[in-house]
């Protein structure tokens, strides 16, 4: 039997809700639906300066992460901590905001809270109920994500992962059909976060307008150790990242041509977990967040 009950969720809903972490509340968590809008709402805006983004993916990151990075008022909950200066939550959460989102569908279109529903929802925009991405299978063609709608608009985007599904199955049609039509969009696999962390430098210093890439470190060592704040291997995924996050930021503010451009810079999580698994509709799997530097 599950040692997770209706009890042990509202506590964790609870604990999410103390003040000083996130600029929103259990109760007005936003879909993870709402990333790829933030994105075409950013680069549909009329501006001076060339939009660009960064968007990066902390996979199987719970929403309570983000308890070892910012402070809140209760030190019972975030220990006696402070923003770090070098932090990429703490830095997005000051310009724009921190906030809770969640997982799994709505009411009327549950669906699994795993990897490939998590991240078809935050690129598409729906979710499997109109993508078809319930589960694991290949997203048609005719749902496309925001990577290919911006590449059909002409704008250079690229989405760089880890995980070989991405590529295999969930993205397999849209990535053939980028190669036929000649969209300046591309699907590049890596073998590790190291690896990734170097692509996105990469992809920095070059001219591409929209970087989506994906770290794995949360994921692995939840599966391998547990999903949990109390597993120092768990906790280092994300707190190590959130570091990788945050010299990357510094890499796009050393471009030359930064100050004709305007970056929407995001972090996000696709699930969360339990014991060493998600899925479920428990609110451990269900809650994420996202960190932006834009008032959305």
């Amino acid at each position: 039997m599950s040692i997770f009950t209706k009890q042990k969720d509202a506590a964790y809903l609870a604990r999410l809700d103390t003040p000083g972490v996130f600029d929103n509340t259990t109760k007005t968590a936003l879909p993870q639906t709402f990333v790829a809008k933030i994105i075409e709402k950013h680069f549909a805006a009329a501006k001076e300066k060339t939009p660009k983004a960064l968007i990066m993916g902390f996979d199987g990151a719970r929403a309570d992460c983000m308890h070892l990075l910012v402070p809140s008022e209760n030190e019972k909950v975030t220990g006696r901590l402070f923003a770090s200066a070098y932090s990429a939550v703490n830095a997005l959460k000051a310009e724009g905001g921190l906030f809770l989102s969640y997982a799994g569908g709505d009411p009327d279109c549950l669906q699994e809270t795993t990897t490939a529903p998590g991240w078809a929802a935050i690129l598409t925009g729906v979710w499997g109920k109109e993508s078809g991405i319930w589960e694991h299978v290949t997203l048609h063609t005719d749902c496309p994500t925001v990577l290919r709608r911006l590449a059909e608009g002409g704008k250079k985007a690229a989405f760089l992962a880890e995980w070989p599904d991405h590529f295999k199955v969930t993205y397999k049609a849209e990535i053939e059909m980028a190669k036929t039509q000649g969209l300046p969009l591309t699907f590049t696999q890596y073998a590790d976060d190291a690896a990734l962390a170097e692509a996105f430098s990469q992809h920095i210093a070059g001219d591409t307008d929209c970087i989506f890439g994906i770290f794995e470190a949360p994921d692995a060592n939840g599966h391998a150790t547990g999903f949990s704040l109390d597993n120092p291997f768990f906790t280092a995924g994300t707190m190590r990242l959130d570091n990788v996050a945050y010299r990357l930021m510094e890499e796009v503010r050393a471009r030359p041509t930064y100050s004709d451009e305007d970056w929407l810079v995001l972090i996000t999580s696709d699930h969360g977990g339990h014991q060493r698994r998600h899925g479920t509709q428990m609110q451990y799997d269900r809650m994420t967040f996202i960190a932006v530097n834009k008032t959305i």
